[in-house]
């Protein structure tokens, strides 16, 4: 393999060529960078073996990175799952609750009405005594 431009690196890892250069320690310029002249400009080119190290570098942590996108798309599946289910179970709840409303409507109705019928015969009855009282009455 041929050495490669900053340029080029940056191209090949997807990053930009600032990040490329803040790889590029004292160090490392000293063992696997050289600067050689290409039509005229002075060109600093990485070795293959520098370019090894760069490349475990940048897509060693785009692989971290596509776990941690991984691991939140996980961690977002999981939530909208748990989500889902309480959903569920609100809506058992609900049914319930409505359930019950309309059971005690019912008795509410039916009491008003024995209410009623019971008012109804008592209002007979009141007004049945007095006729009686005054046929007792007029026979004494």
């Amino acid at each position: 393999m041929t050495d490669k431009t900053i340029k080029e690196l940056a191209e090949e890892f997807h990053v930009s060529k600032q990040a490329i250069r803040k790889r590029l320690s004292a160090d490392f310029r000293e063992n696997y960078v050289q600067t050689v002249t290409r039509n005229g400009v002075k060109t600093l080119v990485v070795s293959y073996k520098g370019y090894l190290l760069l490349k475990q570098h940048f897509l060693g942590s785009n692989t971290t990175g596509n776990q941690v996108e991984t691991v939140a798309s996980n961690d977002e599946n999981s939530i909208i799952v748990f989500l889902h289910e309480q959903l569920q179970e609100k809506d058992t709840q609900i049914k319930q609750m409505q359930k019950l409303l309309d059971q005690q409507q019912q008795l509410t109705l039916q009491a008003n009405q024995q209410i009623e019928k019971l008012q109804e015969q008592l209002q007979l009855a009141y007004t049945e005594e007095p006729e009686e009282e005054e046929l007792t009455s007029v026979n004494k």
